[in-house]
């Protein structure tokens, strides 16, 4: 059976360091071969990172989706997406850090931006930009890498504020190219923020939206108003796509047969779920396992 597809921590790999290790934050810029590591093959990480190109063009496959790009952009990727950058040469930067940053004690501010930026339903991981977004989010890097490669203990917690501050802008750049109600703040925003972290927790092993409008304390119309309101799907379409978003992981891992896939998402019968693979996909899960696997 093939191997598992590779997930690699924030620091494996890299050859240079600084004077006082940052253990949670890496940053680096695109010609630092001792920081960056190129991985051209699918590969997940168990950190999140920002990618800001200067100038470029090719494809970012994430998730099983491909995002094609041409010129300044900025990516967002999250902890277990399975993905592979394939771009021209070009200059940019590097940031990535640890779950951690959204539990160490920041705002709850900073948890809503880092949610609904990095969500992996709804998210738009690339973000083209214009020369003004450009240059004032590559003036945030230099000073963050400044900062890095002059680390004192100070260091992580200095650059968990440039993270913050970094994720503003992008919130900013990108609430004034798409319009998206969910990015508003607000207490509807704040029950979908809810509804989704019950989901990422639950989505295992409850599949119905009474489940979950049950633990937010409303009816499951109301919860299919308020996701219809400010996403445009129900609440019952979200979870099928969590649902699914997991079950294209694991069969592209290939280190379980497709009955053991189907009880880790919460289908006993395995034939209903290659039934409700197949109905949502236009492919059997065999099929879907089949064709994504490099070649």
């Amino acid at each position: 059976m093939q191997s598992p597809i590779p997930q690699h921590r924030i620091n494996e790999g890299v050859t240079t360091l600084v004077s006082t290790p940052v253990k949670h934050v890496l940053i680096a810029g695109f010609d630092e071969t001792g920081k960056i590591i190129p991985r051209q093959y699918p590969h997940r990480h168990t950190y999140y990172e920002i990618l800001l190109l200067h100038s470029s063009k090719g494809i970012h496959y994430i998730d099983f989706q491909a995002w094609p790009f041409n010129g300044a952009v900025v990516f967002l990727l999250s902890p277990e997406q399975v993905h592979q950058l394939d771009r021209e040469a070009s200059t940019g930067y590097s940031l990535k850090f640890d779950p951690s940053f959204f539990t160490s004690g920041n705002d709850p501010d900073s948890q809503l931006l880092g949610h609904f930026l990095f969500d992996n339903m709804q998210s738009y991981p690339v973000i083209p930009l214009e020369p003004a977004d450009l240059a004032r989010l590559e003036n945030l890097m230099n000073i963050a890498r400044e900062e890095y490669d002059q680390a004192t203990e100070d260091t992580t917690p200095i650059l968990f504020s440039y993270v913050r501050v970094l994720l503003m802008e992008i919130m900013r750049i990108r609430r004034r190219q798409l319009s998206e109600p969910h990015l508003l703040p607000g207490q509807p925003q704040t029950q979908l923020l809810q509804f989704k972290q019950l989901l990422h927790q639950h989505f295992h092993e409850l599949h119905e939206v009474q489940d979950y409008a049950a633990r937010l304390h409303i009816t499951p119309r109301q919860l299919n108003a308020l996701t219809q309101k400010l996403t445009g799907k129900t609440a019952g379409a979200l979870i099928k796509e969590r649902v699914l978003l997991e079950a294209k992981r694991l069969l592209f891992l290939n280190e379980l047969t497709v009955k053991e896939v189907g009880y880790r998402i919460g289908f006993e019968d395995p034939a209903y779920f290659t039934r409700f693979f197949k109905k949502n996909t236009g492919k059997s899960p065999q099929q879907f396992r089949e064709m994504s696997q490099p070649v």
